[in-house]
């Protein structure tokens, strides 16, 4: 799956460069990479999927997987620009309960 990440203001972005973000895209590469990332130390990660028009189960879950191991170091986790078919997907999951959800990238960075 392809993404590009940059720093802005102490806060690694990550952008999903997919319009499906699912298994044969590569999610678990994609999970381990963001594991990664956190184990690098960088704690506060905005996943910007505005560009993500599917998203399934495993991308779900390796948001999750990432957000589970940001709270154990005491980091967060958010999302960003999320298109309507994918903002239904988190709402049937009860997932925008669990992350906080930004339509602009400047309202996600100050929030960290």
């Amino acid at each position: 799956m392809k993404y590009e990440t940059a720093e802005r203001d102490g806060v690694t972005i990550v952008r999903v460069d997919e319009e499906r973000a699912t298994i044969l895209q590569g999610v678990e590469e994609f999970k381990k990479a963001l594991l990664d990332i956190i184990e690098r130390g960088h704690i506060n990660i905005l996943v910007d999927m505005s560009k993500v028009e599917f998203a399934d189960s495993s991308m779900l879950g390796a948001l999750v997987s990432a957000l589970k191991m940001l709270t154990r170091k005491r980091g967060d986790l958010k999302i960003l620009g999320l298109k309507p078919p994918v903002r239904a997907i988190f709402e049937l999951t009860r997932l925008y309960r669990v992350f906080e959800i930004f339509e602009a990238e400047e309202d996600a960075i100050a929030s960290f």
